[in-house]
């Protein structure tokens, strides 16, 4: 491999991540898609009556969970528009994923009066905004 080939690609890599960053963080390409490859189920263990979902991963752009039912897990992975929904066949069968409603909270703490929020309509992709930290409850703040 020639010195520029090697130099190409290493400017390749950071590209990559910033157009991945890009679409997680403003949906920028405006398709609200996730590349969501799933290896299948494996056996986790568990009792065959507990189910949950948890976080490896779970950046703007990135978003890598376990999502375990009935006994068994597989790996639920998010590339570039990423959401909540990780779709759990045990949280349909009791019509807890009905799709619909909205997810709102705060993502990162930005100082004492500032925070990043993050909210999602009906399992769609998460929309991060910037805004004063709500201390009581009440509706969330409006999204630039």
């Amino acid at each position: 491999m020639s010195r520029r080939w090697g130099l190409g690609l290493a400017a390749l890599v950071p590209l990559a991540l910033l157009a991945i960053l890009g679409a997680g963080v403003t949906n920028s390409y405006g398709t609200g898609a996730a590349l969501r490859p799933s290896p299948g189920w494996i056996p986790d263990g568990a009792a065959p009556d507990t189910f949950w979902d948890s976080a490896i991963v779970d950046l703007p752009g990135v978003s890598v969970f376990t999502v375990h039912c009935h006994g068994q897990m597989r790996l639920d992975f998010q590339l570039g528009a990423t959401g909540p929904s990780h779709k759990n066949p045990c949280y349909a069968a009791m019509n807890m994923d009905t799709g619909q409603g909205e997810e709102f909270g705060v993502y990162l703490m930005l100082g004492d009066d500032k925070a990043l929020y993050r909210r999602s309509v009906n399992d769609g992709p998460w929309s991060y905004y910037v805004g004063d930290v709500i201390y009581e409850t009440g509706p969330p703040p409006s999204a630039p």
